[in-house]
């Protein structure tokens, strides 16, 4: 099962709107350079989890929000990292997955939403993203990551 990165976003700073990119730098056991997580000052960095390291999502989920309730999340809006398409995450959780050529990246747990998104995004999209809100993972091996890169299974 391989999918791919069709979206980058980091911010440096919490509460501050997610700026896209055609590549990023994953480091080992901090997250992505630059980003808000990685310099430990984002929204959860009071409580420093190896799981906020980095975060994905699918852009088949923003499309099936719109299917279902005509409101537009867009990837940038989503506040995760890197955006996929083709693969379903979440039968990715407890596993190694590679992103790119070098990445390695452990799955700890599936990604809660919650109000906070909906207050900085002003969308009511809380109660659609159950379940289908993305990964939260720590960054086992570092690497750069493009879009366009392949997301795999390490077996």
């Amino acid at each position: 099962m391989t999918g791919r990165v069709c979206g980058i976003f980091t911010a440096e700073v919490a509460a501050q709107e997610m700026m896209e990119s055609p590549e990023c730098r994953l480091l080992a056991n901090i997250g992505i350079a630059g980003d808000r997580y990685a310099k430990r000052i984002g929204r959860w960095s009071d409580r420093p989890k190896t799981e906020h390291q980095i975060s994905f999502i699918e852009l088949e989920v923003l499309h099936q929000i719109y299917d279902e309730t005509g409101v537009v999340l867009t990837p940038r809006e989503t506040r995760r990292n890197i955006v996929t398409y083709g693969v379903r995450l979440n039968d990715f959780l407890g596993q190694t997955i590679r992103v790119g050529e070098n990445a390695l990246v452990y799955v700890e747990k599936l990604n809660h939403p919650c109000r906070y998104l909906e207050r900085l995004i002003d969308k009511k999209v809380m109660d659609r993203l159950l379940g289908r809100s993305g990964l939260n993972c720590q960054v086992i091996s570092g690497g750069i990551v493009h879009l366009g890169d392949h997301i795999e299974r390490v077996l």
